[in-house]
């Protein structure tokens, strides 16, 4: 009968994937047969109850296509029988059982563990070095007045990247740290399943005593699941009390997501928030260039540049592009120029750029004739002041920018910003002059971002 199963499990690769052959499958241990039924032990009742959710019938189907007339096998039941030796693979050799695999605490990094997302392979810059540094001082165990940690980025900028980072390094230097990472979604759903499978006790000896480090993405889906926000709120104090590491994501800031209940935002708050803004034009660059080795693609500097000039969404659109780019180029046979690369653009994104606040810099600064430094500096010399007005004001116009976005870029506060604004708007109303060159500079800065593919020069 052994043997039967393991052909069994063997065929069972065919149509399940491997990683939920190892949480699901392998951990089966074949009892006995009880007249013409296989009785299969589960490690506990949550195991119990999933795999007779999802699997079962799948495996009762596989196990009669296995069998010979001699085997007269026609079912499968299952069992709780937590302390029995798993039997293994054809091609493996004996394990120690795991208690729970979806469950239980891993000492090798997750299965959903990206492996290319490292520390190593982060691309730093100016926008996301805080939460660079955050995130690495907790790896290394440096002292942060906190131990959760609180990711905030619109999508594509790094915040799995860093948090799986985490994970990676914990793994790889702390010998059994124990690693959970998910989605709060995952979280919510395993929650559930737990409650409707009378398996509570399981769900909570996983996240608040078989945990290290917890690394939840998503947060803000949570929001109005006031029972997961509870349920989360104790587990988060338990960790907090043994010394343990949190670290959640999210693209909204605690305060801007709806339906949170006190005790949960309250939580929130104590998180050191660490934001990563979209790439400046330098890190878009290094990015790029990262990505062209990593994909084996040798690009021209000035290709590189062209796209980091107009790529300024996220990361995910420079490796759209530059995958993209290197697949024309091996099935047109063509080198990877300047050419190509706008071609390539302009299938998947477009040449039109999002105006930013670094194009209307720039041609504030070509029209005043001065430097960008002398623009967002806090000289108040009137050949200085009024381009940064003007600068202000176009910005806040011509963009989606809040005041805070925009004070940052010139270096200024909500105040000053406004000020500004309001100061402009007032005076081209009266000076023919001064709105003659609003109204010039406008129309440049919408030609610059590429209305019709091109820059203006």
């Amino acid at each position: 009968m052994e043997s039967l199963w393991l052909k069994t499990r063997k065929a069972l690769e065919e149509t399940i994937s491997e990683n939920n052959i190892k949480l699901w499958i392998d951990p089966l241990v074949l009892l006995e047969n009880k007249g013409k039924t296989f009785v299969l032990g589960c490690p506990n009742r949550f195991f119990l109850a999933w795999v007779r959710e999802h699997y079962l019938a799948l495996i009762q189907e596989t196990l009669r296509n296995t069998c010979t007339r001699d085997d007269e096998v026609e079912g499968v039941d299952l069992q709780v029988a937590p302390h029995q030796k798993r039997s293994t693979s054809p091609n493996e050799a004996p394990a120690k059982q795991q208690e729970l695999p979806h469950l239980a605490a891993r000492t090798s990094a997750p299965l959903r563990f990206n492996p290319k997302f490292t520390f190593d392979t982060f691309v730093v810059g100016n926008t996301n070095q805080y939460a660079f540094s955050a995130i690495q001082a907790m790896a290394n165990g440096r002292e942060l007045n906190t131990d959760s940690l609180y990711l905030l980025s619109d999508h594509g900028l790094g915040k799995s990247h860093l948090s799986q980072a985490l994970g990676h390094h914990l793994l790889r230097h702390r010998n059994g740290a124990r690693v959970y990472y998910l989605t709060a979604e995952d979280f919510t759903n395993e929650l559930v399943y737990s409650l409707k499978n009378h398996c509570v006790e399981d769900f909570k000896n996983k996240y608040r005593r078989a945990c290290d480090v917890l690394v939840l993405e998503e947060i803000h889906f949570l929001s109005g699941k006031e029972k997961v926000q509870n349920e989360l709120c104790y587990t988060l104090d338990c960790l907090a009390e043994n010394g343990k590491k949190v670290v959640m994501t999210s693209a909204r800031l605690p305060r801007e997501i709806p339906r949170l209940g006190k005790p949960f935002a309250s939580r929130l708050s104590n998180c050191l928030i660490s934001t990563i803004e979209p790439p400046d034009y330098a890190t878009r660059l290094r990015i790029l260039e990262r990505k062209a080795r990593d994909y084996g693609l040798n690009v021209q500097r000035e290709v590189l540049e062209f796209m980091a000039e107009r790529l300024q969404r996220d990361v995910r659109q420079m490796e759209s592009c530059l995958n993209s780019l290197g697949v024309k180029s091996r099935l047109m046979n063509r080198i990877v120029d300047l050419r190509l690369a706008e071609e390539t653009m302009g299938d998947l994104v477009g040449l039109t750029r999002e105006l930013t606040v670094d194009a209307v810099i720039k041609q504030v600064c070509r029209y005043y004739q001065i430097s960008r430094d002398d623009l967002i500096s806090r000289s108040r010399k009137k050949e200085h002041v009024l381009p940064r007005n003007v600068g202000i004001y176009l910005t806040r116009c011509l963009t989606d920018l809040s005041l805070q976005a925009i004070g940052k870029a010139f270096g200024r506060n909500h105040s000053t910003i406004l000020h500004s604004v309001n100061l402009i708007e007032g005076k081209a109303k009266r000076d023919t002059k001064l709105k003659n060159q609003v109204d010039f500079l406008s129309k440049q800065v919408s030609s610059f971002t590429g209305a019709e593919g091109q820059p203006a020069l």
